[in-house]
């Protein structure tokens, strides 16, 4: 079972979508909680009026009141390998995640995501960070818009994504500059773990590598704050092209 606690990520999520939703506990009132209820009752989700200590039992981390989400929420995210046989003739921008681990970064690279109007998140299905109440809180409800799907394989993917197209670009501190680079109508951008980087596996199947040129005193950003500032690059290449 999967949880949502923050307000804005209930609201974002109910408004989403009904489907997948269990039910909305409440244990406090208040207006807030009062103008999320009414959003539940407009979308036929079952409330139910809980104690403080039920919700606790369950996280401890709430303001008195939570959202239950199915086991199987992540399988409404798409199929990555539907989704790459379904592609447009538009530019794309994908945001591959090599093994992330923190929920803090990913909810933050989500909430980017979203902002800088990433198409497709891919994520390994195994020894990475999962869809998670802090990952949807950190997001600001952008996890309920942002496609996310999980692959076995990364390395696969990204052939696929190649043979479909792509220019696979890997930030790396020794990269090329990003305002040097030209970025290609449909890129893909792989981001490494918080503590290795990139994977030397996964750096061999890049087409291009990439960097942020720094001028302080520290020589190296957080993978979460990287990955902001590279979306952002990438997608002013893009709209000034169109």
């Amino acid at each position: 079972m999967a949880i949502i606690s923050s307000f804005h990520g209930i609201e974002e999520r109910i408004r989403r979508s009904p489907h997948g939703i269990q039910a909305l506990l409440v244990a406090k009132t208040g207006p807030r909680v009062k103008d999320i209820i009414k959003l539940a009752e407009h979308e036929h989700i079952p409330i139910q009026h809980s104690s403080i200590a039920e919700l606790d039992r369950i996280t401890s981390n709430h303001k008195g009141i939570l959202l239950l989400l199915d086991e199987q929420e992540t399988l409404e995210q798409p199929d990555f390998y539907t989704w790459i046989h379904e592609l447009k003739e538009k530019p794309y921008l994908v945001l591959i995640l090599d093994h992330l681990e923190d929920p803090h970064n990913f909810g933050a690279i989500v909430r980017s995501s979203d902002i800088f109007a990433v198409d497709l998140i891919i994520i390994p299905n195994r020894r990475s960070v999962k869809h998670t109440d802090t990952v949807y809180k950190v997001s600001a409800g952008a996890a309920s818009y942002v496609p996310i799907a999980e692959v076995a394989n990364l390395r696969d993917a990204m052939q696929r994504l190649k043979n479909a197209g792509f220019w696979i670009y890997g930030a790396d501190m020794k990269g090329s500059p990003i305002t040097q680079v030209a970025f290609e109508n449909r890129t893909a951008l792989v981001m490494g773990t918080e503590g290795a980087g990139l994977s030397p596996l996964l750096k061999k199947e890049c087409d291009e590598i990439i960097s942020i040129p720094q001028f302080g005193h520290v020589s190296s950003l957080n993978v979460s704050v990287a990955a902001g500032i590279i979306l952002y690059e990438i997608t002013c290449r893009h709209l000034h092209k169109h």
